[in-house]
């Protein structure tokens, strides 16, 4: 597999154009780091007339936060095609799972992580809200659902990934992250 290596590059018609191929990358996990940067900023743009810098700044760490996120998501998610293109057989299968283990969780981290800053993103929502004007109101209304849609899709994410690994302290740990109850994963 070539991965690309201008993933933070190019127009949003172009990541779309990306997003629509028939490649293991960008997917899911890039939506959803690209809706918390969307949602962190259209926050720091209400924070600017809200004319609370201290927020601004915060606001703009997120986003490029989320922007790093989706390329740290699909240069993880391409380990896991490398890992799943490993050659099959006997004495193969213990390697290659292992592999696919490994690389699973690991591309969970950068969806803990989008989780975590849509969580950041929302702090910054109620921070905001009650020195919003009625019209920017509606701005801190959508980011805050596409800042829970970006943590919805990455949560999913995080769980499929580790739904079939064997229980480890990493697993545990990623799923306490998430609010994931042992049961359900």
């Amino acid at each position: 597999m070539v991965h690309d290596a201008g993933v933070d590059t190019g127009t949003v018609a172009d990541f779309l154009e990306r997003l629509a191929a028939r490649t293991p990358t960008p997917a899911g996990g890039a939506v959803a780091a690209q809706c918390a940067a969307q949602a962190a900023a259209l926050v720091a743009m209400v924070a600017r007339y809200c004319e609370a810098p201290e927020l601004v700044e915060r606001a703009e760490l997120l986003v490029a936060r989320s922007r790093q996120l989706a390329i740290d998501d699909e240069r993880s998610f391409g380990a896991v095609a490398d890992a799943w293109a490993l050659p099959r057989g006997p004495s193969y299968d213990d390697e290659r799972t292992a592999a696919i283990g490994t690389a699973l969780l690991a591309a969970s981290e950068p969806q803990a992580q989008v989780v975590e800053t849509a969580v950041e993103v929302l702090v910054l929502i109620d921070l905001l809200r009650p020195a919003a004007r009625a019209g920017l109101r509606s701005d801190l209304v959508a980011a805050g659902e596409v800042a829970r849609t970006g943590s919805a899709i990455a949560r999913m994410n995080v769980e499929s990934n580790v739904r079939a690994l064997p229980d480890s302290e990493a697993r545990s740990r990623l799923l306490r992250r998430m609010g994931v109850a042992k049961g359900r994963a």
